[in-house]
């Protein structure tokens, strides 16, 4: 399948704000004050036939007297004045249009009607539509941001590998806030709300093709086109890993989608089963999703199920190898060589440890042994194992730890995982090691079920 052309949507150079304003406290003053503060690189029409000037930027009165093409139209507009607006836009020959109001399909009755006749007149043009019911777009290549504009927390501008498409404006403007404090870099984000038109098949095409994207997410609520999703999922999984959290999956679940969005929610059942066939990843919640999304940033998968514990907490340990045995994943013990090479090197440079077996416990390490320890021991597991969990109290964001810890992966060219002793006080060595590549949580239970992910994931590829 040909994938639909995205990139005026994503990489717009003219962009209409539809129902623009002076005032910043409404949607069409935000947008464009949030669109001139983010440095968006293409250029800014706003429209208001009250208003020949907004912010030091040309008004105009419609969409019809902009010179030249527009790639995208933002609708700042309340429901009932979407129709109006929309057929200038398809007289215009208006490429894309996002819809942000709420009012249309997930109330049915008029509702839907409505929005059936919204895309219907934007056909007419070939304008594309997307929602309504929705945030929008986040595109740092453009520095195009509509979905957490002018984020109190760092939202880089750079231009990472992870792209996500999700049904809930929630979902999708967490992903971008917690993603990015994470360490995740963003190419696209798309937020498709009532997928009146444009919906998650296109969108998954679209990233299939995206050189930029390396990783795809989602957030669904339900298929419009199941057997064209199921295609793309088995031409496009074997290529790049695909994370969907699929919602509605409970009766209560269903209900909620169908008054969110209007869903139709599936079988879970029969989600499962084809997620399983086309190598699709599941998640079954937020913090998954996010979790799934850190994981496949390393750039080695594991050659097998056999899982190493390193640990400066024995309690982590404990939790991560119950977790571990219960998802399949094999606690190798340690040959006597090795275990008797690691005590020898650890004597003298920690205290006392209980164990050299799997968890490799070295209780805690004095910051005077820092670097020996771990420039040293997670070679020495590695070597026995195909992947490896750490648990420390060391500084995360030291030059010298980043790099030992990068070195030892890619030596090996297995994947490290890491928990820190107190995750809530590095922040920064998270965001740092995870754009390493070093996937790293915050509690021992969320690595061990993202590294059972990522083995699963190798076996469908055949890599273990």
């Amino acid at each position: 399948m040909t994938p639909l052309d995205l990139d005026p949507l994503f990489k717009p150079s003219t962009l209409a704000i539809i129902g623009a304003s002076k005032d910043e406290s409404k949607a069409g003053g935000f947008f464009i004050r949030a669109l001139l503060n983010d440095g968006y690189k293409g250029t800014i029409y706003p429209i208001n036939p009250n208003e020949s000037e907004i912010m030091g930027l040309k008004g105009y009165r419609s969409v019809l007297e902009v010179p030249g093409e527009i790639d995208l139209a933002v609708f700042a507009l309340p429901a009932k004045a979407t129709l109006p607006a929309m057929t200038e836009c398809s007289q215009k020959g208006v490429k894309f249009a996002v819809i942000h109001a709420a009012g249309f399909g997930e109330l049915g009755g008029e509702g839907k009607a409505l929005q059936d006749q919204v895309v219907e007149v934007a056909r007419r043009g070939r304008t594309r539509v997307v929602g309504p019911n929705c945030m929008g777009v986040h595109s740092p290549e453009v520095r195009l941001n509509t979905i957490v504009p002018e984020a109190t927390v760092p939202l880089p501008t750079e231009v990472g590998g992870t792209s996500f498409m999700g049904q809930s404006g929630w979902v999708t403007e967490n992903l971008c806030y917690m993603g990015s404090e994470r360490g995740l870099r963003f190419s696209k984000v798309i937020s498709i709300g009532n997928q009146s038109d444009l919906s998650v098949e296109d969108f998954l095409g679209y990233f299939g093709a995206d050189p930029q994207t390396e990783i795809i997410l989602a957030y669904v609520e339900g298929f419009k086109r199941p057997r064209e999703f199921l295609d793309l999922a088995k031409e496009i999984a074997p290529r790049k890993p695909v994370v969907i959290w699929k919602a509605g999956r409970s009766e209560a679940g269903a209900r909620a989608v169908a008054s969110h969005t209007g869903a139709l929610a599936g079988n879970a059942a029969v989600i499962d089963a084809v997620f399983s066939q086309t190598g699709v990843t599941p998640a079954n919640s937020f913090y998954e999703l996010l979790d799934l999304a850190v994981a496949f940033r390393t750039p080695f998968l594991p050659r097998g199920n056999r899982l190493g514990l390193l640990v400066e907490a024995g309690g982590g340990g404990a939790a991560g190898a119950d977790l571990a045995e219960a998802l399949g994943l094999e606690l190798p013990r340690f040959p006597d060589a090795v275990k008797k090479k690691i005590a020898d090197f650890i004597a003298g440079k920690i205290p006392p440890s209980p164990t050299q077996e799997n968890p490799v416990d070295v209780v805690w390490v004095p910051p005077a042994s820092r670097v020996p320890i771990w420039t040293t021991c997670p070679a020495m597991v590695l070597n026995e194992v195909d992947v490896l969990l750490i648990i420390t109290y060391a500084p995360l964001s030291e030059d010298w730890f980043l790099d030992t810890i990068t070195q030892a992966r890619d030596e090996a060219k297995k994947p490290i995982f890491l928990v820190p002793g107190h995750p809530t006080e590095q922040p920064l060595g998270i965001s740092l090691l995870v754009q390493r590549g070093i996937p790293t949580f915050f509690s021992a239970e969320r690595a061990v079920n993202a590294i059972a992910a990522l083995v699963e994931r190798a076996k469908f590829l055949g890599q273990a």
